[in-house]
Parts: C-alpha cells; sequence; structure tokens
C-alpha cells in the first residue's frame, strides 16, 4: 500500500473551510425562505379569519354605533389571536385579544365590486335585504426578520437581502345574511 504524499495531508480540511460557508449561507437561505412562505400563509389565514367574521350574518353587525365599534373590534382580535403564532409578533399588552401591532391591522368596505374601499362602512351596508352585498376586506401587514440577512453594498448599490421583510396579505368576503325564520 503506497503512502500519501505528506503535501495532501491537509488538503480535504481546506477544501471543507472553502465549502463549508457557502453550504452554511444555502442552508440559511432555504430555511429562511421556507419560514418567509409559512409566515405569509399565516398573515393571510388570519386575514380571511377576520374579514370572515366581519360579513358572517353581516348586516347587523355594520349598523352605526357599539355594533359596528363591536365588530371592528373583533374582527382586530380575532385578526391578532389568529397571528400570534407568528416569530415576529408584536403585542404591546401581551395579550393577542387586546389587539397587536406586527401584524398591523386595517379594515374597509365596498358597497359594490368597483367601488372604493371605505373605511367607514358605505350606506346602505347595514341593510341585509340589499340586491347586492357589500364586501369586507382586511388588510394585514407583518414585519418579517430573517435569520440571515445576505447583503453587501457594492459601489453604493445594496445587493442582496435586507434584515426585514415587509408584506401584505388581503382578504375579501362578501357580507352574508342568512334569514333562518323563512328557510329554503
Amino acid at each position: 500500500m503506497p503512502r500519501p504524499l505528506r503535501g495532501n495531508q491537509g488538503q480535504s480540511v481546506v477544501e471543507f473551510a472553502l465549502i463549508f460557508p457557502l453550504m452554511l449561507i444555502m442552508l440559511l437561505a432555504i430555511v429562511d425562505f421556507a419560514r418567509i412562505y409559512t409566515t405569509m400563509m399565516s398573515v393571510e389565514s388570519a386575514a380571511r379569519e377576520a374579514a370572515d367574521y366581519g360579513t358572517t350574518l353581516g348586516a347587523g353587525k355594520w349598523q352605526v354605533g357599539a355594533p359596528r365599534d363591536a365588530t371592528a373590534a373583533e374582527m382586530q382580535r380575532r385578526a391578532c389571536i389568529a397571528a400570534s403564532d407568528l416569530t415576529d409578533y408584536a403585542d404591546p399588552d401581551a395579550d393577542p385579544a387586546t389587539g397587536c401591532t406586527n401584524p398591523s391591522f386595517a379594515s374597509c368596505m365596498r358597497a359594490s365590486l368597483a367601488g372604493p374601499c371605505e373605511v367607514v362602512p358605505p350606506a346602505g351596508c347595514e341593510d341585509p335585504l340589499r340586491v347586492f352585498p357589500c364586501r369586507v376586506t382586511v388588510t394585514l401587514t407583518y414585519d418579517f426578520r430573517l435569520l440571515a440577512p445576505v447583503g453587501f453594498d457594492f459601489f453604493g448599490v445594496y445587493l442582496g437581502l435586507p434584515a426585514t421583510i415587509t408584506f401584505q396579505r388581503d382578504s375579501t368576503f362578501a357580507m352574508t345574511d342568512i334569514d333562518l325564520a323563512t328557510g329554503p
């Protein structure tokens, strides 16, 4: 059996030392992209939960005054509870039932498909006999921090991924009014 040459003994260690940082960066990038995807799905699900609550058995919930205020508060509470398992979730009171700041919550209502999205519900949306239903849209905006932001400045231009990515998820539902008394 021939003996290895004396100069080749550390070659594999040097090759590993050169390749290991690249492998580690690739692994962290894969983990971050997986986290981004699952986080986006969770935020979208939270927006869907809030919008669904705002429209189910809807018109009575949007009457001016206490019903409308209670509906908006409950929509925000449901969105915050649904998003409370996210890694960068921020709740100033440490109670998802009282609201949250990351994700931030916004809602609006449309009286028609092409109408503008208004923060104050348009006139007539509280009417359960409306021909075309009003639509509730919930928007959640979430700031996501990466595990390994990889980037560098190249002559004043930043190349790579930032430390924080902000994304929005919207969910729109049409109001439903089900009259249980009349039935089919």
